[in-house]
């Protein structure tokens, strides 16, 4: 309560001195024109010290911003004002006043990109530019104080509207002139017709809240959960794909997700449904057709499915791993029914056959589908059996979930985390050796926090200008006495751009380390080697690997062994490193957003990160899920096989540093082939205790994987290591599983077990996206939508499974720039998938 208290506060703060919206009625043309006005009044601006090259802006009550890759990042406000559904030609005005200029020393933060939070060790080439057009430029940025879109959609009340997203920019920045002006106030205007289109059906006397899409091999084994729904009052029917083929025979109808869609639309209509339960799945495990073309699967389905075409490749230059997805399911194509024009949204608004496409490089001639709505008309969940087992496994389990009275279990949440971006600052130390003698010096580094002194590191090194410089990369902070003792731990200082033995010479020398070796470089370049001109830049880490241990201080000195004279001393004082998983999952709040335990007053607060030493390996996670919870959250990385994250400060770089969560088999084409259990996730035991769970990480929920598949994926690798195979080629199949025999994806693997688990999964079908360092909370991608579940329970009381997942799409469509194709932010929403049931009341029925 005291959190909905404090939100309502912080609203009333931000727009707090405005006028109620006042709605005006007048006729033009004998049209009647609607106006709707609003005035707001922003609080002051502040200027912070980012690190030692920017600043950053911010006003107190806005926990928004205007985040471009490689652009100034600048406050905005989010504002989001409903119109009937039937509203037309609507328009927009803002008009910024009381408008004040300051002058700025240093440049504002660009923002970075988001990255992919993939489990394997081959990573992220992906350079952090700063975009020069802009910093460079004689115009302001943004050049407009505002940007306005129109969706159509479910809101909050489970009602359709349009929805007028405004983003508004009291803050812009002139770059050439170092200057900012600042908005106190803005008045915003809004006008608008009313169509008179007959949308919804007012005289069926048919109503329904949800209908249950099924092939008719698993009808019969679904009429038990129809009866169960209608017996507690959620009014079901059910419909097979059969009988939607037969019935959706228009030729303008151009496969069978479209028949699909075009039948939920006619239930949305003429039955006034809100929710939508699609069972089936793959056909098989062992050997499925997950594909047929670029925008579907049928021929291997149950019931099919839409790929969208938003091509990532050209986003992020990772032609070296491969590392992108070609398209990805998306179950969100069957939510979204009505687009901002209140027109059917067919997800191919240019009628080329190729669905939410993006650069994709085998369509060069194919128009980017832009302006798609995406925001749910039905709230859409899916069970993806493969057979009746399953089937009947979930049945059962839904029903016993709703129909018994939930103990104490259900009072917690379980929150599983640790370092998802190695985001160190560069600490960018200069030791200029000119006119010191040839000899032997150490360098030391030791870190520091408020409250206690970390180990030092020593590296013994030679001066001698005779000889050649060898000087090599040394990231082995894994090996520090301080970490093998466990975590927490005291702060660690770790120098990486010169090892124990290297001499200084009269060679210069520079090399960059490669993802392998130091884990986000290409990010922020913490670890490059330069010796040039008889400088060494000394660069490294200073971490708090403890929970929140996000600030430390680190000294770097310098002594001549001969005589022990200090030759070299230097501090860097307050740099930053945030472990991302766990502020995301955490109870704290970051620029004026939390994490998802700051949204849940009122459960108890299980908290299994690295930085407190719970989490280690995979038995600690089967232990804490055994014992059931309410809701699990799980931030991290993953693959269609495993969830995994990093001990904080990523020590050592991703492979001494990653901790294996849960796995869905060790079944594998490399050796040792296979270990015991086969299948770790069945072993689970949490039996009736089942949370609800939100899996941050890549393809954990990508549904469409088989075991032959899997194993196909390893075949290059071990095609490599013998020199006559090497050069074969083999087809991407994109199943992300590296060799591995995974019959289905962690998410489902989760729901379907029948000896426990999870009642329902969230997660990502693709390469989920999150954002490192300070603006992990705000900054979009795999966390700001994860966040946003538990604020959509626990802060807006949304206590129906669907409506808590699509409100928080609606809500991550309404705070980003969905026509920002670059940015990830499409791809975020059309990828994150309930696996459950939409209309699930959460902690059951009783």
């Amino acid at each position: 309560m005291k959190k909905i208290i404090a939100t309502i506060i912080v609203f009333l703060l931000t727009l707090g001195s405005f006028s109620a919206i006042a709605t005006d009625y007048e006729k033009q043309n004998g049209i009647e024109i609607q106006t709707e006005n609003e005035s707001i009044y922003f609080s002051s601006l502040t200027v912070e010290k980012a690190d030692g090259e920017y600043i950053e802006l911010q006003i107190k009550e806005l926990s928004n911003y205007l985040m471009k890759s490689g652009k100034p990042i600048l406050p905005k406000l989010v504002k989001v004002i409903e119109l009937p559904f039937k509203a037309t030609n609507i328009k927009v005005n803002v008009e910024l006043g009381e408008i004040t200029e300051q002058k700025i020393t240093k440049e504002i933060k660009p923002c970075p990109r988001m990255l992919p939070l993939v489990s394997t060790s081959k990573e992220l080439s992906i350079n952090q530019i700063k975009d020069e057009s802009i910093y460079q430029s004689r115009q302001p940025y943004p050049k407009e104080p505002f940007e306005y879109r129109v969706y159509s959609g479910l809101n909050d009340k489970n009602v359709i509207k349009k929805q007028v997203v405004l983003d508004i920019y009291p803050v812009s920045y002139n770059p050439s002139e170092s200057t900012i002006e600042t908005a106190k106030t803005c008045d915003i205007e809004i006008t608008y017709e009313m169509s008179e289109e007959h949308f919804f059906s007012k005289n069926s006397d048919t109503k329904y809240d949800l209908v249950i899409i099924t092939p008719k091999k698993f009808e019969k084994h679904l009429q038990k959960l129809v009866e169960h729904k209608n017996n507690t009052g959620t009014i079901t029917t059910m419909k097979t794909t059969e009988e939607i083929y037969e019935e959706y025979t228009d030729k303008k109808i151009r496969d069978e997700p479209e028949k699909i869609k075009y039948f939920i639309k006619d239930a949305l209509d003429n039955w006034n449904i809100t929710y939508v339960l699609l069972v089936g799945g793959l056909k098989h495990q062992i050997h499925a057709s997950p594909r047929d073309g670029p925008s579907k699967g049928v021929s291997g389905w149950y019931l099919p499915v839409r790929y969208t075409s938003l091509y990532d490749k050209p986003k992020y230059p990772l032609e070296s791993t491969g590392l992108h997805d070609p398209g990805v399911i998306s179950d969100l194509y069957y939510a979204d029914i009505y687009d901002g024009e209140s027109k059917f949204s067919s997800w191919d608004p240019n009628e080329d056959d190729i669905f939410a496409a993006w650069g994709h490089p085998d369509y060069p001639k194919v128009k980017n589908d832009t302006g798609i709505d995406m925001v749910p008309d039905v709230y859409v969940g899916r069970l993806p059996c493969r057979n009746i087992r399953e089937v009947k496994t979930v049945v059962d389990k839904i029903i016993t979930y709703e129909s018994t009275q939930k103990d104490d279990w259900f009072n917690e949440v379980t929150v599983i985390s640790g370092d998802g971006f190695l985001d160190q600052e560069d600490l960018n130390f200069k030791w200029d050796t000119t006119g010191l003698e040839n000899g032997n010096y150490t360098i030391y580094a030791q870190s520091f926090n408020d409250e206690e002194a970390g180990p030092k590191d020593t590296i013994h090194i030679k001066i001698d200008r005779k000889k050649e410089t060898d000087i090599n990369f040394n990231h082995d902070d894994h090996l520090n006495p301080a970490l093998e003792e466990g975590y927490p731990a005291p702060p660690i200082a770790e120098i990486v751009t010169i090892s124990p033995g290297d001499t200084l010479g009269f060679r210069d020398v520079t090399y960059s380390p490669e993802e392998g070796e130091a884990y986000c470089n290409n990010f922020n370049p913490w670890a490059n080697i330069s010796y040039v001109d008889g400088v060494l830049t000394i660069r490294g880490k200073s971490y708090d690997p403890s929970p929140y241990g996000n600030v430390t201080d680190i000294h770097v000195w310098i002594k001549d062994s001969k005589n022990g004279e200090t030759v070299f001393s230097e501090w860097r004082n307050d740099t930053e490193m945030y472990y991302e998983g766990e502020w995301v999952t955490g109870e704290k709040s970051l620029l004026g957003r939390g994490g998802a335990l700051y949204y849940m007053d009122g459960f108890e607060k299980n908290i299994v990160w690295t930085s407190n030493g719970k989490l280690t390996c995979q038995d600690d996670v089967i232990k804490e899920l055994n014992k059931g919870s309410g809701f699990v959250f799980m931030s991290g990385h993953g693959s269609p096989n495993v969830w995994a994250d990093h001990y904080p400060g990523v020590p050592g770089n991703r492979g001494p540093a990653s901790v294996t969560g849960l796995q869905v088999t060790t079944l594998s084409i490399f050796p040792p082939f296979i270990r015991s259990p086969a299948f770790p996730i069945d072993t689970l035991s949490n039996k009736e205790k089942l949370p609800v769970t939100v899996i941050g990480g890549c393809h954990n929920s990508q549904f469409n994987v088989s075991m032959l598949l899997g194993l196909y994926e390893g075949l290059p690798y071990i095609f490599n290591r013998i020199p006559i195979l090497k050069n074969i080629e083999f087809p991407k199949k994109y199943m992300w599983c590296h060799g591995q025999a995974v019959p289905e994806c962690f998410s489902w693997r989760l729901v379907r077990t029948p000896n426990g688990g999870a009642i329902a999964t969230i997660g990502n079908t693709g390469l989920g996206y999150g954002m490192p360092g300070k603006f992990l909370t705000t900054g979009g991608g795999d966390g700001w939508i994860s966040i946003e579940f538990f604020r959509q329970y626990g802060e807006h009381d949304h206590t129906i499974l669907g409506q808590a997942h699509s409100q928080s799409i609606t809500s991550y469509i309404q705070n980003f720039d969905m026509t920002d194709l670059e940015s990830g932010h499409p791809k975020t929403v059309q990828q994150w998938a309930l696996i459950g049931d939409p209309s699930l009341k959460i902690g059951g029925s009783k």
